[in-house]
């Protein structure tokens, strides 16, 4: 049955209005976000807010908001001219779950992969490589349960990680800056307790990011409408008096509770300026330094990468602190991203896109994978069918034949 959208009328406007009241609210909590920002904007400030974050820390007050590496709060810093010569190299992968209905039990990863010969005026070489696990040590976990879609997805998250260090790698000799940019956070949160070989992940994703360090590649993870407040938070532990830390004030972000950090910056970068850089204070940041090091800690900031004219369009850009500290590197992946935004009129980088077209695995593709998957069974002995709840839900979205009530198949 096709959805009513008349039955929807009535409640999406209601959805208008809740969502109009919402703005209105938020645009308060912005004034007072940015006069909380311009409080603290002298760079003097710098050493007093770093205590401050610390002292939070100490107290066990579970704060989870940002702390400025070593640039004043309000800072805005243009990007450096775009580089004549650079290599651009991104990598973003998919995946097919195992389905206990199909004719055998297996998952799919596709790893998408495109290197930019920036200012070369070569065509960018793309890569495609599938990789399909079937053996009983892939699929199930210690206590013998199948895996479930979130352990396909950390395995994918790594050796997209692992894909990109490898080409990073094999271009090490071209041109420079090298920017590897990876599709979303660089903070892996998918490797839950629930993942059999989680340890093992976390050794060959640490591993891939050294490798980038010792080719001097400048690694960023992109995150596209960014929906997090760790700079507010960091404004909400300034708001409060030192005897007023605690882990309960700190459970939400108080008077500006419900902004994001684009509502406060949206307003002050203009197109391709950045934010300040700042560190993430979460356990997974603190997990991410012990195992790697201080070079494998990740800062953050914020990047508007719309046109000149156009609506500010904010990204948040994670480095990691061997790229962080190196200013003119920083500068210069900010040009290349913001040049790779202004390809597309969505403002997403052009790598990224490419590299998600190379990597997904369309509908037919993976009818046509299953069907050679039953041929190859067939042709080993096999049995090669598969249930009838997956028949049947094969023939309903094939369109290929429609039944009405009232109608017989056939002759």
């Amino acid at each position: 049955m096709a959805l009513e959208f008349h039955k929807l009328t009535d409640q999406v406007d209601k959805m208008g209005q809740a969502l109009a009241s919402q703005k209105t609210d938020l645009d308060v909590k912005t004034k007072i976000a940015l006069q909380i920002l311009e409080a603290y904007a002298d760079e003097a400030f710098l050493p007093a807010i770093q205590q401050r974050v610390q002292d939070a820390i100490t107290k066990d007050a579970g704060y989870r908001g940002a702390r400025p590496l070593d640039e004043p709060l309000m800072a805005v810093y243009p990007a450096a001219p775009l580089p004549e010569t650079a290599t651009v190299i991104a990598c973003d992968g998919s995946q097919i779950a195992p389905n206990t209905h199909g004719a055998a039990l297996y998952y799919l990863l596709n790893i998408g992969t495109i290197i930019v010969h920036h200012g070369s005026g070569d065509p960018p070489e793309i890569v495609s490589q599938p990789y399909l696990f079937y053996e009983p040590e892939y699929l199930y976990t210690q206590e013998r349960g199948l895996i479930t879609p979130t352990v396909v997805a950390a395995r994918r998250t790594v050796s997209e990680m692992a894909a990109i260090a490898e080409h990073a790698w094999r271009q090490r000799d071209e041109a420079r800056p090298m920017l590897a940019l990876f599709d979303g956070s660089l903070l892996i949160l998918g490797i839950s307790s629930e993942v059999p070989d989680r340890d093992e992940l976390y050794g060959i994703y640490f591993s891939a990011m050294t490798r980038l360090i010792e080719v001097q590649a400048g690694l960023a993870g992109y995150i596209d409408r960014p929906r997090s407040s760790f700079i507010v938070g960091l404004l909400h532990l300034l708001d409060l008096s030192e005897e007023m830390v605690s882990r309960s004030a700190l459970a939400t972000n108080g008077r500006i509770e419900g902004l994001y950090d684009t509502h406060v910056f949206r307003s002050l970068l203009q197109p391709s300026e950045r934010t300040a850089l700042f560190v993430q204070m979460s356990p997974q940041n603190k997990e991410f330094r012990r195992s790697g090091g201080d070079t494998h800690e990740i800062a953050f900031f914020y990047v508007n990468v719309a046109a000149p004219g156009e609506a500010a369009h904010l990204a948040r850009i994670e480095i990691p602190m061997w790229v962080a500290n190196n200013r003119q590197l920083v500068a210069e992946l900010q040009a290349l991203i913001y040049h790779q935004c202004q390809q597309l009129a969505s403002r997403y980088p052009y790598v990224l896109t490419r590299a998600d077209e190379l990597a997904v695995v369309k509908g037919e593709e993976a009818r046509q994978l299953n069907i050679l998957i039953q041929v190859a069974l067939k042709r080993h002995g096999l049995d090669s069918a598969e249930s009838e709840k997956q028949a049947t839900k094969e023939a309903a979205r094939s369109r290929k034949t429609r039944f009405k009530i009232g109608q017989t198949s056939g002759g």
